[in-house]
């Protein structure tokens, strides 16, 4: 009886076990095909993006383009500005680079570019074309706004008129030099006015006795469109009358322009 269970048991173990061993296995491949997935710029600011310009200095604005590449990085070919609007930049060729300052992670980067801004660039609200291009040919294009400031700012020279005889005349001038981003004038008389020259005491000249011989329709440009016509020469003539007593007379000459649009 014990040997019948025996043998029952043994049999149903091999039942269990056999049917396991025996199942068949097998090898299948796997694919997948990773797209190329354009990448996005996420963010672009300049800093300052308000630039006030000061005369006869250049200022800089830096251009900040934060770029992500789904596929990685090292995926990305160039970060460059293709356009800015209304003006382009004096002395510079488009496209221009952005260099790559840092990586964060593996797909995102971030690039920058500086801008050399001259003193008569022109006024008003600038719009900055970025893209970066990936070695797929995919592009991502991006905008950012910067303002330029008005400033009216100018100088003048001393005027000279040499010595003179009384009942001669002399003429002489002063240049004016236009060293903001406005163009301006001077109206009739409240625009250029002499002031009386004395000798210390002794004798006067009156501000009469000067003629302001300028065009008053003459509008002084800003280099940006017109070199060289940011600089025009005001002409003055000055009559000694006879009985003025000999010396060195001082005086001044007042400037005061109005902005032309």
């Amino acid at each position: 009886m014990n040997a019948k269970r025996g043998l029952l048991a043994l049999v149903l173990l091999t039942m269990l076990v056999c049917p396991a061993m025996a199942m068949p296995r097998g090898n299948v491949g796997s694919s997948v095909t990773v797209t190329a997935s354009p990448p996005e710029i996420t963010a672009l600011y300049l800093d300052p993006d308000e630039i006030k310009i000061i005369p006869d200095t250049s200022q800089f604005s830096t251009l900040t383009a934060e770029v992500f590449c789904p596929n990685g990085v090292d995926r990305i070919k160039s970060v460059a500005v293709i356009c800015v609007m209304p003006f382009s930049l004096p002395e510079t060729t488009l496209p221009m680079s952005m260099r790559q300052i840092s990586v964060k992670g593996s797909v995102h980067a971030v690039y920058e570019v500086t801008f050399d801004l001259p003193c008569y660039m022109p006024a008003g609200d600038y719009t900055i074309t970025v893209t970066a291009v990936d070695r797929d040919g995919n592009i991502a294009i991006g905008d950012v706004i910067g303002t330029v400031w008005e400033t009216l700012a100018f100088s003048v020279t001393d005027v000279n008129f040499g010595s003179v005889a009384p009942g001669k005349s002399s003429n002489s001038y002063s240049t004016v030099t236009n060293r903001g981003n406005v163009r301006f004038k001077f109206d009739k008389k409240e625009g250029i006015v002499p002031s009386d020259m004395s000798a210390g005491g002794e004798g006067q000249l009156k501000a009469d006795d000067i003629a302001v011989n300028w065009y008053w329709g003459t509008v002084i440009l800003r280099g940006f469109f017109s070199p060289g016509d940011e600089t025009k020469e005001v002409p003055f003539t000055l009559t000694v009358p006879y009985g003025t007593p000999p010396g060195t007379y001082m005086g001044m000459i007042t400037f005061t322009p109005t902005a032309v649009g």
